[in-house]
């Protein structure tokens, strides 16, 4: 589990590298940066804040070695791109990526593309999550990540994360 924790740790840590460094606080459930403001939802007893360069927010389970993020992009450019292909940028690096399930949901009344992919990162297995959406001129972005065998119960925790997610 050890070595399956650092690879997730890692992926977290690769995803939130890959968008504009956004400078925002987290005041309770409500981020605020210069370019947007939401509320995110409550996470259990387990899960704490941890600190990333780049995107937005992350989560860590260390119980589970499972983490959450969360991510927002605001430009008219990135707007223009499917949710599909917004949601397969998240993943560039993982090795042996497959998408396992696509699924349309809404989130905060925006139409949303949750996916659930397999795929390995550094040689290590990972399940991963992700659900992405678009309001305004605003990219939104979420992923859950753990070792295959702790997948089922932090993909409740995500999916209540997300279904609380608002943006102000």
């Amino acid at each position: 589990m050890l070595l399956s924790s650092c690879a997730i740790a890692k992926f977290a840590g690769y995803y939130a590298s890959a968008g504009d460094p956004e400078q925002g606080d987290l005041n309770g459930e409500v981020f605020s940066s210069e370019y947007t403001t939401y509320r995110i939802g409550p996470l259990p007893g387990g899960w704490s804040k941890v600190k990333i360069e780049g995107g937005d927010l992350a989560f860590s389970n260390s119980s589970s070695g499972a983490t959450i993020t969360v991510n927002s992009t605001c430009d008219e450019n990135k707007v223009k791109y499917s949710l599909k292909a917004l949601s397969e940028s998240l993943l560039i690096g993982i090795n042996r990526k497959e998408a396992l399930e696509r699924q349309n949901i809404t989130v905060d009344g925006q139409e949303a593309l949750r996916t659930i992919y397999a795929g390995s990162y550094n040689g290590v297995p990972l399940g991963i999550a992700s659900v992405v959406f678009k309001n305004g001129e605003c990219v939104y972005d979420f992923t859950y990540a753990s070792a295959p065998d702790a997948f089922e119960p932090g993909i409740t925790d995500f999916d209540k994360f997300i279904s609380a997610f608002r943006v102000m």
